[in-house]
């Protein structure tokens, strides 16, 4: 007998249930890889849960620094705050049903069923970050903010009323990396102060990768005859340099960094989780004599502000 598929014990349907979250969970295991960004990622992805089918989030900024003074008393108060106009995420449903014919478990001929759950698994886990990096993908001109600028954009409007810039262009390199996390330290908050962000990750498409390491990992100055240390693997050895393979349906070219905190969101409303309808339930509503698998998250990620975050078409 194979994977623990007992049809013999009781109650049966919830041992072959679990049995086969076994093999859900060890697909999901094998898909994990060094150096690979998943939706799941906490840096990648702000990651928040959701109540309801939909999200209204909104962003408060306006009144600057801190207010220098040496007396306890000020007599006006002139801090003017603002909030955005909210933002509505639709949270989306992800679902696939598997049939499982019921001679197959009574005669333990799992092999064929655990093939299929593990494939499933990984095309729930590519579902998951196809529709997650759409997000990066777009976000030069596609996917808005809540000031209704693209997420990479050059005329961000806070609620400070400044202007920022978190686009950045030219290949990924010494050079560009540099000028890209200089933009990201020098940017304003939604309340107009220069934080100073740090960059958390670089992230780049599958085939970026390689460049991404060579620039900001290798021990000595990337693409250089001289032995300078690198500054970027000197300076900040906790930026991780992350790929995902949807980003080279968009760009190949594309990167992005961050600091963990920022504003693309992933809103998780109900964890990836199965149920078993037993077959005896399908022959009386339809004459099929077989189980049913059930595969079902609900999940959205959208991109409600732009701070902390600086992207680069790599052109």
């Amino acid at each position: 007998m194979s994977y623990g598929l007992n049809q013999d014990s009781s109650p049966e349907l919830e041992l072959v249930k679990t049995a086969l979250d076994k093999l859900v969970d060890g697909a999901k295991l094998q898909v994990a890889r060094t150096g690979k960004a998943e939706a799941t990622d906490t840096v990648v992805f702000t990651q928040d849960s959701a109540t309801n089918a939909a999200v209204v989030t909104s962003v408060i900024g306006g009144g600057g620094y801190f207010e220098k003074r040496t007396g306890d008393f000020k007599k006006n108060m002139n801090v003017s705050k603002t909030a955005a106009t909210p933002k509505t995420t639709i949270i989306a449903e992800f679902n696939k049903s598997l049939p499982i014919a019921r001679t197959f478990l009574a005669d333990q001929q799992q092999s064929a069923v655990a093939k299929a759950v593990r494939q499933e698994t990984q095309s729930w886990v590519a579902s998951r970050d196809r529709n997650a990096f759409g997000v990066y993908a777009g976000g030069f001109a596609t996917v808005t903010t809540i000031d209704g600028a693209y997420v990479f954009s050059a005329t961000h409007t806070n609620q400070n009323g400044d202007t920022v810039d978190n686009l950045e262009s030219g290949a990924l390199d010494d050079i560009t990396l540099n000028a890209s996390i200089v933009t990201l330290r020098g940017q304003v908050n939604q309340s107009g102060v220069k934080v100073g962000y740090e960059p958390d990750f670089l992230l780049t498409s599958s085939l970026g990768h390689k460049n991404g390491m060579t620039v900001a990992k290798s021990v000595l100055r990337a693409g250089s005859g001289n032995n300078d240390l690198n500054y970027f693997s000197e300076l900040f050895p906790g930026m991780k340099v992350v790929y995902n393979q949807f980003l080279d349906d968009t760009s190949t070219t594309a990167y992005f960094i961050g600091a963990a905190g920022h504003g693309v969101t992933r809103f998780e409303r109900e964890a990836f989780h199965t149920d078993m309808v037993d077959w005896k339930v399908q022959a009386a509503a339809n004459g099929i004599n077989a189980y049913t698998y059930l595969m079902i998250a609900r999940e959205e990620v959208d991109a409600i502000e732009y701070s902390g975050l600086v992207g680069s078409t790599g052109l």
